[in-house]
């Protein structure tokens, strides 16, 4: 047996049964079958570890090879599935709290989709069709397609104008996104997600908390530009990044401006910068990550 068949066939291994003979032959409407499985199940479904129920492993996405999860998001198989349920539950909270329309009714956008670690989770919640993902790097892309997430997938820039679809979204979400990007390229990156929304559609996202700056050795010279007392100029609105060496594919604008590093943004920066254009909901906490926090915005008109 893999990893998990033992354990879905002792505690779930009925209801699993079920919606694996009617998973036969299926397509994509059959991902709603899966609304009332416990989210830890789903999120175990997902790694495609096991052999037991054939017909939703078949209907289910694929995913890539360990070492591509790994470089794309510093981890992979059920370690990665752990985290990415953090956050998927934690969105599916806010939505349900924050939002008038169901979320099985709504068009839902994950910005910055990678290989769709996150855009599957969210499969079994959105009608088909009404799942979209953008990402700025075409190979990554093509990873997505090739494992049959089911979402329309587009490329966009990466330092975006518009947003690659048509029609506006209910929630759009971006996780581990705003972590990495210059000021330009998140003030555009803001800009067009806004213009995306519905009226008082939702925007959730990830940041890094002023604490990252002791974390990471490539924010230590910025965390050093800040003086002797940097808890003190903290409580300003900075935006400070630091460049990566290695850069992804196209990150860099014409004029050689890079657009992807290591980000650390203060609340008093969202308060100053982002209010013109989204009012903040919440601010919330991810307990297994907690440099990773986690913001819910509102579209103003």
């Amino acid at each position: 047996m893999d990893r998990y068949d033992s354990w879905l066939e002792t505690f779930w291994g009925g209801e699993l049964d079920r919606i694996d003979a009617a998973c036969v032959g299926a397509g994509p409407e059959a991902f709603g079958l899966f609304r009332g499985v416990d989210s830890g199940v789903w999120a175990a479904l997902l790694t495609q570890e096991y052999d037991l129920y054939p017909a939703i492993k078949e209907l289910l996405p694929d995913v890539p090879h360990p070492s591509l999860q790994a470089s794309w998001n510093g981890a992979s198989g059920s370690v990665l599935a752990s985290q990415s349920l953090a956050f998927y539950e934690k969105l599916g909270h806010l939505y349900a709290r924050h939002s008038t329309v169901a979320l099985e009714q709504s068009r839902v956008l994950d910005f910055g989709c990678g290989w769709g670690r996150l855009t599957r989770f969210l499969a079994r919640d959105v009608a088909p069709g009404s799942l979209f993902g953008c990402d700025p790097v075409e190979p990554i892309l093509d990873t997505c397609r090739r494992c049959g997430v089911p979402a329309v997938l587009a490329r966009c820039d990466f330092v975006p104008e518009r947003i690659p679809f048509d029609g506006s979204f209910d929630l759009a979400y971006a996780f581990s996104v705003f972590t990495h990007l210059s000021e330009p390229s998140h003030r555009a990156s803001l800009q067009a997600l806004h213009a995306s929304l519905a009226p008082g559609g939702l925007l959730v996202l990830t940041i890094r908390p002023p604490q990252y700056l002791w974390l990471c050795s490539l924010l230590h010279p910025v965390r050093a530009s800040l003086g002797a007392q940097p808890e003190r100029r903290l409580r300003e609105p900075l935006y400070l990044f630091a460049p990566h060496d290695a850069q992804p594919l196209a990150s860099g604008t014409s004029d050689g401006q890079v657009t992807y590093g290591e980000t650390v943004v203060t609340p008093a920066y969202i308060r100053s910068h982002w209010t013109d254009m989204f009012e903040v909901i919440a601010i919330e906490m991810l307990i297994g990550d907690p440099y990773q926090v986690v913001v819910a915005l509102r579209r103003r008109d």
